[in-house]
């Protein structure tokens, strides 16, 4: 399979994180890869210098706005260098080769999976486990009323690139939320604080295609990959995580996108 691995950073050198899910996307066997890095900087020999792999660096303006993806996505039309499969991942996701192996066989297993993601738990700098956040996390995956806990997310996932063309065709700049939207109010541990009306342009982008096509499905799979949270961001981390499903639902109802379409689209 030809495969676009994506990720992003806003840093000015490429992280330790980002270097060991390198590592791993490099010991990926029986796959044509290309590597593509959104950055506000130029870092291209010091990351070609290190790896056997193909890395393109896409320099954009804010790498790590909800849609900064569509610059790789206007990058490969006008290479005509199209992917058959977009890997997109969070340097601060933990993944193995194993974990990547295993998402490039949903997608060859089923013609109309259109995406296919992995659920998280969070873990501190050095890998210990915030049980707190994690309880947090696990109560809003075990409320299936909450659509936007249901489908993968860029953070990790897979997409079926020629179905992401035909149905979907690039991230909606909606969610990167500019006017008419304001920020809202969420509630953590009992107090209301004020977070942006923004994100889940994956959620979104399934839905879409959903509202589109009974033949278009997607998978959440069960396994839980840590995903690094420093002590700095955990707050702002947990707003995010309370805000996702009003957000999506928000964006949804704006695009007269079919939450019922969506919910059948789902294979568990």
């Amino acid at each position: 399979m030809d495969i676009a691995f994506i990720s992003r950073t806003s840093g000015e050198k490429i992280s330790d994180d980002l270097n060991e899910r390198l590592d791993e996307i490099e010991k990926v066997t029986g796959h044509k890869i290309a590597v593509y890095i959104l950055s506000g900087f130029d870092f291209d020999d010091e990351i070609n210098k290190s790896k056997k792999l193909s890395i393109e660096i896409i320099k954009v303006d804010d790498p790590i706005s909800p849609v900064s993806i569509n610059s790789v996505l206007e990058y490969m039309n006008k290479t005509r260098n199209d992917p058959e499969a977009l890997f997109i991942f969070s340097q601060e996701t933990v993944f193995t080769t194993e974990n990547i192996q295993a998402l490039i066989t949903e997608l060859q297993n089923k013609e109309t999976l259109l995406v296919a993601g992995y659920k998280f738990e969070i873990v501190e700098d050095r890998g210990k486990i915030n049980q707190k956040l994690n309880d947090e996390l696990k109560s809003y995956y075990a409320n299936e009323d909450l659509i936007a806990y249901r489908v993968p997310w860029n953070t990790c996932a897979i997409w079926n690139y020629d179905l992401f063309k035909q149905y979907i065709g690039k991230f909606d700049e909606i969610t990167m939320g500019r006017y008419p939207f304001f920020q809202f109010p969420v509630t953590i541990d009992g107090v209301s604080s004020l977070t942006d009306h923004k994100g889940m342009e994956d959620g979104l982008a399934i839905a879409k295609a959903a509202s589109q096509s009974r033949n278009i499905h997607f998978k959440l799979l069960p396994t839980a990959l840590p995903w690094k949270v420093t002590e700095d961001k955990i707050n702002n981390h947990r707003k995010k995580l309370a805000r996702k499903d009003y957000v999506m639902r928000n964006f949804m109802a704006m695009r007269n996108y079919s939450i019922e379409a969506l919910e059948a689209a789902e294979v568990k």
